[in-house]
């Protein structure tokens, strides 16, 4: 997946390996560990002309991976079924990856997937103690489960996408017998387990796990926020580092600006941790993309010798302390009061006289 890939045109311009574009930036849960919670810009769906400019805008270039998602639940966008067949027409060798937390996903809904084209559907289940999954998600344990049942049953799982993940995000309670139990879960219902680590961010969640050194997988990816913005990552929830916009440039074009180039050249060159916000955010997925080989076998080390040291991914009994460098760096926020409200906004002017 990361391993020295060259994402390139013929003239040596690069293109990105992936394109998320955020159909809808409102999501139905309550997830703390998520930037959703505290965000200020305005909730909405994309609307349709702009959605269908990005994907012609993709069929200008072998694009690899495309995600409809990114700050929001995708099954609560009305029009995510018809985003998703003008994906699977326009883009048909592209791989179509969906991420949901599952709530939305009724039986029916998961019969309208049915023969989509999804190569891979991520559902973030988190937990699988009630009580738990309540106060993370804001949901009934119970109607997820049903839902997942339903999607996973063999007699349809295989129509509705090629892979389909479970994914629990690990926080600091996360007892080893919850992960053990997630796991064994994952098996009965015949799917992939993934267990993750908790992101930090940029700086604004408590983590344990450091800032790597390496360049970051967000280098070589363009992510598309809902009004058109084009954010510098995931973690850029208010696109307050916008690379550009796709109303007024096309895809590629932002992609190779010069705003884009100057993140792939200070992550590469072993400079993240010295441009904001990169410098205090601990993604720990890598690019080894686009670099020439010993460059990227650099790169390569790092990321090897970090999964070793701090195991960001897979069962962990206790997450690690932080090392003494970067504890300096954390908030001091505990991740179960990490349900803030939102930045009140400025009151509307009275109407004139």
């Amino acid at each position: 997946m990361f391993m020295f890939n060259n994402f390139r045109t013929p003239d040596g311009g690069e293109y990105p390996r992936l394109v998320s574009v955020e159909t809808t930036s409102r999501c139905n849960a309550e997830c703390p560990f998520c930037p959703y919670n505290v965000r200020s810009r305005e909730k909405t769906h994309m609307v349709q002309p702009l959605f269908e400019k990005i994907i012609e805008d993709c069929t200008e270039f072998p694009l690899p991976a495309i995600e409809p998602f990114l700050n929001g639940e995708p099954f609560v966008d009305p029009k995510i079924m018809d985003r998703l067949e003008l994906i699977r027409s326009k883009l048909p060798k592209t791989k179509l990856r969906v991420y949901s937390n599952g709530y939305a996903l009724s039986p029916k809904r998961v019969d309208e997937l049915c023969g989509m084209g999804i190569d891979h559907l991520y559902i973030s289940l988190n937990t699988l103690n009630p009580e738990k999954y309540k106060a993370i998600m804001g949901f009934k344990l119970e109607r997820t489960l049903e839902n997942v049942r339903y999607l996973t049953d063999p007699v349809r799982a295989h129509k509705v996408a090629g892979k389909i993940t479970l994914r629990m995000t690990r926080m600091e309670d996360t007892t080893l017998e919850e992960q053990e139990e997630f796991k064994r879960f994952c098996d009965r219902q015949g799917v992939r387990c993934f267990i993750v680590g908790l992101f930090n961010y940029k700086g604004d969640i408590n983590s344990p796990l450091p800032v790597p050194t390496y360049a970051c997988e967000h280098v070589t990816r363009l992510d598309i926020l809902s009004s058109g913005k084009v954010a510098l990552c995931c973690m850029d929830q208010e696109g307050t580092y916008s690379l550009g916009d796709v109303n007024n440039h096309s895809v590629l074009e932002v992609f190779r600006g010069a705003a884009s180039r100057k993140y792939q050249d200070m992550h590469r060159n072993g400079r993240r941790k010295e441009i904001e916000p990169c410098g205090t955010c601990n993604l720990f997925w890598p690019s080894l993309d686009n670099m020439p080989f010993f460059q990227s076998l650099s790169h390569a080390a790092r990321f090897w010798a970090y999964f070793a040291i701090h195991r960001p991914i897979g069962v962990r009994d206790q997450p690690p302390k932080p090392c003494p460098e970067h504890a300096a760096q954390l908030p001091d926020v505990s991740v179960n009061t990490l349900k803030r409200p939102a930045p009140a906004r400025e009151p509307a002017a009275p109407p004139a006289a």
